[in-house]
């Protein structure tokens, strides 16, 4: 039985065993480093059927492309909840993999009384006041040796409506890369629906800037050790415009991230990669800072030759060449 590397916090990695011996990718040399970001859709039946398979489909089209060696290097998923999203980096050949907070990872306390008082207004029909059921859906898939994880859980106070039931947060991985000194430092998320989050427009709104907050907390702490960064997730902007303009400027501008690529809503089922980056109507975005820049165009992922979505997104496929 072929195994993977996994890291699950900061002790050493342990070998997990995939349930079929794949064909693991050789460690990249130096070079251009290739990420993909994509929501696959993970969601427990009955919110979803079918995506057992699905998720074969995804690590098969993986593996196919590595064959072809156009494939990325990184992966960071989101909605990874069940078993078959999380297998898909071992299915595919990746040596290792970081998953996200779990579902009993806390996060920070009410610090404030506007936050003692979204608390208070929790709704238990829309399972605000029930404990995560769900992990954060979050993984890394690396052929890059990881080096360490960090991750954390987004406050209670800055989740809201179902979005609840998912101990949605962040998760940071330190990447090896041949000929350079520094890691590479791969960060993932998933901020929360509108929507499907099934409460009003402000309260969502709220519990999306909360995290948004602390989101930009973790990336400055992070990005002030030198090493380069890659943000990817799902950051369901939509078409918002509040949204829009609190993650431009939080996250966006200045010195602080620069956008590289992004999946843009065109409707209820429709997703596109946006031919200029931008936050308007994101859904899945991936932004870059530090000694690196983007090189090629970006690539889609997930759409079969006869038109076949492998998920309610597209991947955003974007290379990376160091500068320095």
């Amino acid at each position: 039985m072929a195994s993977v590397l996994l890291v699950t916090g900061l002790a050493e990695p342990r070998s997990v065993q995939a349930s079929e011996p794949p064909v693991m990718h050789p460690v990249p040399v130096a070079g251009p480093v290739t990420m993909l970001s994509y929501n696959v859709e993970g969601l427990p039946w009955p919110l979803t059927h079918g995506r057992t398979a699905a998720a074969a489909a995804i690590a098969a089209e993986l593996r196919a492309l590595h064959a072809r060696g156009t494939g990325p290097q990184v992966v960071a998923v989101q909605e990874a909840f069940g078993d078959a999203q999380k297998a898909i980096g071992v299915t595919a050949g990746y040596r290792y993999a970081a998953f996200g907070p779990s579902a009993a990872m806390p996060g920070a306390p009410a610090a404030t009384p506007s936050e003692a008082a979204f608390l208070q207004g929790a709704s238990f029909w829309h399972g605000e006041t029930e404990a995560p059921r769900e992990d954060s859906g979050l993984a890394v898939f690396s052929d890059y040796p990881i080096v360490w994880a960090h991750r954390i859980a987004y406050p209670r106070f800055a989740c809201a409506g179902y979005d609840c039931l998912a101990n949605k947060g962040v998760l940071a991985v330190a990447l090896r890369i041949p000929g350079r000194t520094a890691p590479l430092i791969v960060i993932d998320t998933h901020l929360n629906a509108r929507a499907a989050s099934g409460v009003d427009d402000a309260r969502s709104l709220y519990a999306y800037r909360r995290q948004v907050d602390v989101l930009r907390q973790f990336v400055a702490a992070l990005a002030g050790s030198g090493s380069p960064v890659v943000l990817a997730g799902d950051f369901n902007v939509g078409n918002d415009m509040e949204r829009q303009a609190y993650l431009s400027t939080a996250l966006f501008g200045d010195d602080a991230m620069t956008l590289a690529a992004s999946e843009s809503s065109c409707g209820d089922t429709c997703r596109v990669i946006a031919p200029v980056p931008t936050p308007a109507r994101a859904k899945t975005m991936v932004a870059y800072r530090g000694t690196i820049a983007p090189e090629g165009r970006t690539l889609r992922f997930g759409t079969l030759p006869d038109g076949t979505q492998l998920s309610d997104h597209v991947g955003v496929m974007r290379a990376f060449a160091f500068r320095t």
